[in-house]
Order: structure tokens, then sequence, then C-alpha cells
């Protein structure tokens, strides 16, 4: 999963997605500033506009998707 981060973060142009985790909880990642990979990539950090931030362990992210249009 983190390669697929990593290739949404550099894709331009830049389309929103979310993070889904083994929780069920997602995460909308904005634009490619608002997350990273950590250098060790063993974790991901989202920030969002409320300047509110969410650390996750690789291990937990279950998916990556695209958001749709409708949801724009």
């Amino acid at each position: 999963m983190i390669e697929i981060i990593r290739q949404f973060l550099a894709a331009r142009p830049f389309v929103p997605f979310f993070i889904v985790t083994s929780g069920g909880s997602r995460y909308r990642v904005a634009s490619n500033e608002h997350a990273a990979v950590s250098p060790q990539p063993h974790r991901v950090v989202v920030w969002f506009d409320d300047g509110g931030e969410v650390t996750m362990a690789a291990l937990h992210i279950a998916s990556v998707e695209k958001e749709s249009a409708q949801a724009a």
C-alpha cells in the first residue's frame, strides 16, 4: 500500500484520494501536501485543514481509493 500512496501523492495532476484503515476509518488526502510517507516506510501521516493530523502504521492501511467525481 505504501507504494500506491507514493504514486497517488506524485500523480500530476493530483487527484484527491482516501486512505482506508483496517478499522474502517477513511482519511481524505486533499493534496500532495496533506500526506507523507515516513523515510522508513512504516508510517503515513495525513494532515487536515483544521490543523489536525493522524499517523497510521502501514500494516493498518487496508486500501487506497481515488475520490470519485461525485464525491468532489
